[in-house]
């Protein structure tokens, strides 16, 4: 199995800010990885629910980036499996800030504004009869009219 390196959060917002290259090319792999990552390419289950995990060597190589933890506990039942990933949305976070998509002083993502000044305005007030206190079905026969 390849060794990699970790690198925190932190670290990965310092270094897609700073201007070294080769080191941002690095993050952005990592943080590429993190984020294309799916479970279905560590373990997947069938309608019967019997789960097939898939062997450390056959692993693709940004699903052994994604992958924070793993455990295997025996049980009664069989083996018991928990598999732990690195958060996704940080790094999606991360990479559509690099992007400039997440840019606060973008103008396109403000939303817009219109101001409407009204002046003279009149309040019309409306009262609204069910037909049943005049006897009335709710309809008014039209008179006069020809």
């Amino acid at each position: 199995m390849k060794s990699h390196s970790k690198i925190s959060t932190r670290d990965a917002r310092a270094v897609l800010a700073g201007s070294d290259d080769g080191r941002e090319a690095a993050v952005l792999g990592e943080l590429d990885a993190l984020a294309a990552a799916e479970i279905t390419d560590v373990l997947w289950w069938d309608t019967n629910g019997e789960v097939t995990v898939r062997s450390s060597e056959d692993l693709p190589d940004r699903m052994r980036k994604a992958i924070k933890k793993m455990k295997v506990r025996p049980t009664a039942d069989g083996n018991e499996i928990e598999v732990e990933m690195h958060d996704k949305l940080s790094a999606l976070r991360l990479l559509a800030k690099h992007e400039g998509m997440l840019d606060a002083g973008s103008d396109s993502n403000k939303p817009t504004l219109i101001g409407i000044n009204v002046k003279h305005a009149k309040a019309v007030e409306y009262e609204v009869s069910d037909g049943e206190e005049d006897g009335s079905d709710g309809e008014e026969a039209e008179e006069g009219e020809g």
